[in-house]
């Protein structure tokens, strides 16, 4: 029986990791019967009662070691992993693990991973070196792989989709059940796309000032009010991160002048996927809530504070928007009219044949999975 271990940013209750974690373990499950799968975790009990799999904490070494030296191929993703800019010791760990797994001669896979920012000399080197030694390695955007070009990575860099794009939308049924389960009003008139509109907002800490000194989430909140004027807007706010979301969350949410819902607990990709589903629009800075309403046909403006947010809207043909440090609140006003207007509708028609695409590559690369286990 193959032996599996998968390291990743898991347990922590980012809902975009944990749904890429879902999405891996399925994956496994469907292409290899009987595999064994051992998930390194921040909270090895969750995860292994969310997913069914054995679970071992990500920071005890005898453990981590043990899974190792028994494990046929160790897969270091999704997500962005091998990154410098909220701490390098981020980088360093996956990087350990990794050196860890090929010094014992196991196989490696660094699967649909973004890449960077690297900025640390000691990181760029230490990267290089080790995806220079694995089996395998793919990325979700075109701007990862020429990051690694650059960098002097020699293996055959694959460009695959973010795993989460293997996501089905929730049905009307399971939309209907989950609002009203969370006690929220899902109402006729919503679902049919008539006012009041729904709107979501997945918002991160972020630096607060633009280059031309306004505050960011000033300039959100006057959006948000624009919303409520314009459109009758009610809005629900998402947090992905409870522990560093959900206090911005309840900050705008207390600034806006119509009563607004903040989710307060930490959500499964499928209750995410039904929460958006009953939406008319999301705006955020989240790149999983992006993709999950992409897949949700709702129409979405994203705020883009990091560059991974339009490489997501290039793998769906989209133009890149400015960065968050350039925002100006009536060029936001703009995209947020266009996607609620007959043209935005016409958009998301389209969108749907981009992500069916995405799905394909996603299975492609699993097979690649699949091959260093079976040979």
């Amino acid at each position: 029986m193959a032996c599996i271990a998968i390291s990743g940013y898991y347990g922590f209750y980012n809902t975009g990791d944990e749904a890429i974690l879902e999405v891996i373990i399925a994956i496994l499950r469907r292409r290899i019967p009987g595999v064994e799968i051992v998930v390194l975790s921040a909270d090895p009990g969750y995860t292994s009662m969310a997913y069914g799999v054995e679970s071992i904490s990500r920071t005890h070494l005898p453990s981590v070691m043990g899974t190792l030296r028994r494990a046929d191929l160790l897969i270091s993703g999704g997500g962005g992993l091998l990154q410098d800019i909220t701490s390098f010791r981020s980088v360093a760990y996956y990087l350990s693990i990794m050196e860890a797994a090929l010094c014992m001669g196991k196989k490696v896979a660094v699967f649909a991973q973004g890449m960077g920012p690297l900025r640390h000399p000691l990181a760029l080197r230490w990267v290089k070196r080790v995806l220079n030694k694995v089996d395998l390695v793919s990325v979700r955007d075109s701007l990862s792989a020429s990051f690694l070009g650059e960098l002097g990575i020699k293996k055959n860099v694959r460009i695959t989709a973010d795993p989460v794009f293997s996501f089905k939308p929730a049905s009307a049924e399971e939309i209907e059940t989950f609002w009203k389960a969370e006690g929220l009003e899902i109402k006729e008139q919503t679902l049919a796309k008539k006012k009041p509109l729904q709107i979501g907002i997945a918002l991160r800490p972020f630096p607060r000032k633009t280059y031309s000194g306004a505050e960011i989430f000033d300039i959100i909140t006057e959006a948000c009010l624009y919303l409520e004027r314009k459109y009758e807007a009610s809005f629900v706010f998402l947090p992905y991160q409870l522990k560093k979301d959900l206090p911005l969350a309840k900050e705008i949410a207390a600034r806006l002048t119509r009563p607004s819902v903040v989710i307060e607990r930490a959500l499964t990709a499928k209750e995410v996927i039904s929460l958006i589903g009953g939406l008319d629009l999301l705006m955020g800075m989240r790149l999983h809530a992006l993709i999950f309403s992409a897949i949700s046909n709702v129409s979405f403006v994203p705020l883009p504070y990091d560059p991974k947010i339009n490489a997501f809207l290039s793998r769906l043909e989209k133009t890149p928007l400015p960065s968050l440090e350039d925002l100006k609140l009536d060029q936001l006003l703009a995209h947020l009219d266009l996607a609620l207007s007959e043209e935005g509708k016409t958009e998301r028609a389209e969108l749907a044949r981009r992500i069916e695409k995405l799905r394909d590559e996603v299975e492609r690369s699993a097979l690649e999975l699949v091959a260093l286990v079976s040979g």
